[in-house]
């Protein structure tokens, strides 16, 4: 059963169109990476989605409710939460301090020290979110989405500018939401993907052009020729 429907969106800028007529289902349960080139058009359909953006044509859906046109906080409200490519945290708060003004807006203040155990922040509890390693900031950046109560977690690009020891440790933390939450991952680094997600849908100029498993768009040659290297 689904639990986003994005049906027909097209978003243009001007004469330019960065998504053209996209639909596409996640059903519960799914874990979905959407890929592609830089310029795809794989932000601006999140954007479209989570109404940071009003689609110019097209509807979505999403836990059985249209959301088309309901403004960002009620979309948050009904449990569909995103993450963003820059993180978007209070620099000068503590990592609590951030973690528990995203709980007071969520009426989660209670649910603060387990998300800060879960993710192993423990040791990081009272530092000003500015003077830790970015991997810190992303998994803040992570725990306050997770303090909104979400039934949809979209993330994107998750471990962009990661190194290998904090991609490995982003990895471990979202196989592990994955088994209660939905989640959709915009990233760049395939073996992350390939890590992660049960379907992958592939965009270039903002129009989906390939839709299914990881083995199956590994082999895609369409998919090869304009974002997998070729041969």
């Amino acid at each position: 059963m689904e639990i986003l429907k994005v049906e027909n969106v097209t978003k243009k800028f001007g004469g330019f169109v960065a998504v053209n007529n996209v639909s596409f289902t996640v059903n519960r349960g799914e874990t979905v990476a959407i890929i592609g080139p830089n310029g795809a058009g794989k932000t601006t359909l999140v954007n479209v989605i989570t109404k940071k953006l009003e689609p110019d044509e097209g509807r979505v859906f999403f836990d059985g409710f249209e959301i088309t046109r309901l403004p960002p906080h009620k979309i948050t409200k009904l449990g569909l939460v995103r993450t963003f490519q820059v993180v978007n945290l209070f620099p000068t708060l503590t990592v609590r301090e951030n973690m528990a003004l995203a709980g007071l807006s969520a009426g989660a203040t209670g649910e603060v020290r387990r998300v800060i155990e879960m993710l192993g922040l423990e040791e990081y509890t009272d530092r000003v979110v500015a003077k830790v390693p970015l991997g810190v900031q992303k998994l803040v950046e992570l725990g306050t989405s997770l303090l909104l109560k979400p039934k949809m977690l979209i993330l994107d690009e998750p471990v962009a500018g990661l190194g290998a020891e904090d991609r490995l440790n982003m990895v471990k933390v979202l196989s592990e939401l994955k088994k209660s939450l939905n989640l959709i991952i915009i990233e760049h680094d395939m073996d992350v993907v390939f890590a992660l997600v049960d379907r992958i849908i592939v965009m270039d100029k903002g129009r989906i052009i390939a839709d299914g498993r990881p083995e199956d768009i590994r082999e895609n040659k369409l998919v090869k020729e304009i974002y997998l290297g070729g041969e």
